[in-house]
């Protein structure tokens, strides 16, 4: 009797994905890998980034209830903001990183987290200005690309080199050089309606990572006085792709070469 009992308590007793039958230990792996799933996810949650978040709790708005908030800004997030979500925000608005990759092991020090010493300060209008202009001529240069400019090692690098500028967004770029374009562009008329030789043009189509096409007119001519070949972007145009484009592309350079000027419109070929 006593032994029917003891049988029937060692029977299917399961914990944890660990069943024990009359005496004999199996382990189920299916049940302890969710466990152990379960364990790492918990302990996930509380590294980084989510150390720098909290949950709503009582006292705080209704209306952000079920909503996650940063400990630093007390800016207030969607709960479904995930980890990349979090790490950006961190990162841009409180230049909090943490050292090494998401993958690597709990070793000590895996979990430090590291805040850039240089912050942005504030410097006179016309240092910013300076500033803001330089980044625009490099850009316009071709001495680095849009999205390079906009990149976090390039903002690192000014902030290292000017004591903490930070540079324009690449919207504030883009507003520059059409600002500049707007400027140049009389005077680009004033300049080709006083040349003496024959000025060709080229162009060339293109599309962006969107596979957006548009139409880069490259202006060409010799100078009289070096004999050198020199070349100008003129414009990008910016028409519907498909059947027919080149009436429609052909339509806009010739209103665009109107607008320079009727002494501007014969010179060109």
């Amino acid at each position: 009797m006593g032994s029917s009992s003891s049988e029937a308590g060692n029977e299917d007793r399961i914990s944890d994905g660990v069943r024990s039958d009359a005496g004999v230990v199996v382990v189920d792996l299916a049940d302890a890998g969710s466990t152990a799933l379960a364990h790492k996810r918990k302990r996930a949650r509380g590294e980084f980034p989510w150390a720098h978040t909290h949950g709503w709790t009582e006292g705080d708005p209704l209306a952000q209830k079920g909503k996650r908030q940063c400990s630093h800004c007390k800016k207030w997030f969607l709960s479904k903001t995930n980890c990349s979500g979090w790490k950006a925000h961190l990162s841009s608005k409180h230049s909090l990183s943490r050292v090494g990759s998401d993958k690597a092991s709990s070793a000590p020090g895996s979990d430090v987290l590291v805040q850039t010493m240089l912050k942005p300060v504030s410097f006179p209008d016309h240092v910013t200005r300076k500033y803001e202009n330089a980044v625009v001529d490099f850009v316009i240069g071709g001495d680095i690309s849009l999205r390079a400019a906009g990149g976090k090692r390039f903002k690192e690098l000014l902030q290292s080199l000017t004591n903490g500028y930070s540079p324009p967004s690449t919207r504030t770029i883009l507003t520059c050089i059409v600002e500049l374009y707007l400027i140049a562009r009389p005077l680009l008329a004033t300049f080709f309606s006083s040349l003496n030789v024959a000025i060709s043009l080229t162009l060339d189509g293109w599309s962006n990572r969107n596979l957006k096409g548009f139409y880069v007119v490259t202006v060409h001519w010799i100078d009289t006085v070096t004999t050198k070949s020199k070349s100008l972007l003129l414009t990008i145009i910016d028409v519907a792709s498909g059947r027919g484009v080149g009436v429609r592309v052909a339509k806009a350079l010739f209103e665009h070469l109107k607008g320079m000027g009727l002494n501007v419109l014969p010179k060109m070929s």
